[in-house]
């Protein structure tokens, strides 16, 4: 705020860039989704970044790091075969954060019955790790037998603000699936929304508890890979095609800078091209992952095909961009 720009070096606005800096518009005066409450010292409105520092079992196609950054491909985690109940998953924050919605995405097939929720806090003086966290429990949700079909449930929970370090979810035995024969449970993703109280956080880092995750916040918070994954969700594509639309939107800003409206028009030509195979991309992907799943293997291979001409092209063009021609 204040003139700066959020391309950071090591974390925190560090030069001064110009009012009409796109990132001051994107990450600093986004209303409702990224709000620097008056004096409270929250940044709020934000899907909070987590890792997963504890698993009870994973399946070696499916761990829990795939929770970190999910796509829409995204197989999520499931437990092992056989596993022992419940099946806990602890999560650790980048310091104090405040939860207000926490919304959970079951697996289609390795649908758990029921999910219980706690949360931690570390006692002052003791190391930032889960195993010395304090938690408290605060209830459970069920979710539904989807029978045969292949449905997925999401349950959304209201948290109203309450304050963690780290979030432990509980998971019971699944409900019978004619696919489950291993007896397995499985969460796709976790969107955990809120608050990051920075006052808090810097109170835990005086304390000297500057391990797992915390030290992030001496670098200030990026919130960049956020805005991706969200644009994503927004516009119907990857994050790779996305990445390379902004990439190329940020120049063509630069072009309009610089008055040099025939390179602006030449990159604003190729942003709409880039975006439109990015979208055709994400269907053709979807529509390959159908095509395996009802064991169309003729079509999943057409589509393979298709697939590829698509990252193909986006690739052309964005090696085109740094030549500064595309054909």
């Amino acid at each position: 705020p204040g003139g700066f720009c959020k391309r950071l070096r090591g974390g925190l606005p560090d030069r001064p860039c110009r009012n009409s800096c796109p990132h001051i518009r994107k990450v600093w005066s986004l209303e409702g989704f990224l709000t620097k409450v008056g004096g409270g010292g929250r940044f709020t409105g934000m899907r909070l970044p987590f890792t997963v520092v504890h698993r009870d079992s994973e399946a070696k196609e499916s761990p829990a790091s795939n929770l970190h950054n999910p796509t829409v491909h995204s197989p999520g985690w499931a437990s092992a075969p056989f596993p022992l109940f419940p099946q806990e998953i602890t999560l650790a924050f980048t310091g104090a954060v405040c939860i207000d919605t926490l919304r959970v995405l079951a697996h289609e097939h390795f649908v758990p019955s029921k999910l219980h929720v706690s949360v931690g806090l570390v006692p002052k003086y003791s190391p930032p790790d889960h195993r010395s966290a304090k938690f408290k429990y605060l209830g459970f949700v069920r979710f539904a037998n989807n029978g045969e079909w292949k449905l997925r449930e999401q349950q959304t929970i209201q948290l109203k603000g309450v304050s963690c370090s780290f979030l432990k979810l509980s998971v019971e035995k699944p409900h019978s699936h004619s696919k489950n024969l291993c007896g397995q449970v499985g969460i796709v993703d976790i969107s955990v929304e809120g608050d990051v109280d920075l006052d808090e956080s810097t109170k835990l880092l005086k304390m000297g508890q500057q391990g797992l995750d915390f030290e992030m916040l001496t670098r200030g918070i990026d919130l960049d890979e956020d805005f991706v994954h969200t644009e994503a969700k927004v516009e119907g594509m990857g994050a790779d095609a996305v990445r390379m639309v902004r990439r190329v939107a940020a120049l063509k800003q630069d072009a309009e800078w610089a008055e040099d409206f025939d390179e602006a028009e030449r990159l604003s030509g190729i942003v709409s091209e880039m975006t439109k195979c990015g979208r055709e991309l994400e269907d053709a992907e979807a529509r390959k992952q159908d095509a395996v799943a009802s064991e169309d293997y003729a079509e999943a291979k057409a589509l393979k095909l298709t697939t590829d001409g698509l990252k193909a092209r986006l690739r052309e063009l964005m090696d085109g961009v740094q030549r500064g021609r595309v054909r």
